[in-house]
């Protein structure tokens, strides 16, 4: 796979990354996290920038355990329709034709 450099900005210093990933989705991810220390900020906290990140970090980590938990549920929901499709088209099959 190719390797792409991809220019951020995160609290107002510049990072190259390499990396294999899309190149977009770097920026957006670094995007993401810039919006997140901007509400921080806005919300009032003054912190050092290693606690910021790690307070994005941590809130990010949250969002993405909730989302696969709720994700996890959609699935188990899923799961269980289909049985019941299945259960009811064995019961189908079971009538005579007349």
């Amino acid at each position: 796979m190719a390797h792409h450099k991809v220019d951020i900005t995160l609290l107002g210093q510049k990072f190259s990354i390499r990396t294999e990933d899309n190149p977009e989705e770097v920026l957006l991810a670094a995007q993401t996290v810039q919006e997140q220390i901007e509400e921080l900020r806005a919300a009032g906290m003054t912190a050092s920038s290693d606690r910021l990140l790690s307070l994005v970090a941590l809130n990010l980590a949250g969002q993405l355990l909730r989302k696969d938990e709720s994700g996890h549920a959609n699935l188990e929901h899923i799961i269980s329709s289909l049985d019941s499709v299945v259960q009811q088209a064995e019961s189908l099959a079971k009538v005579p034709l007349r």
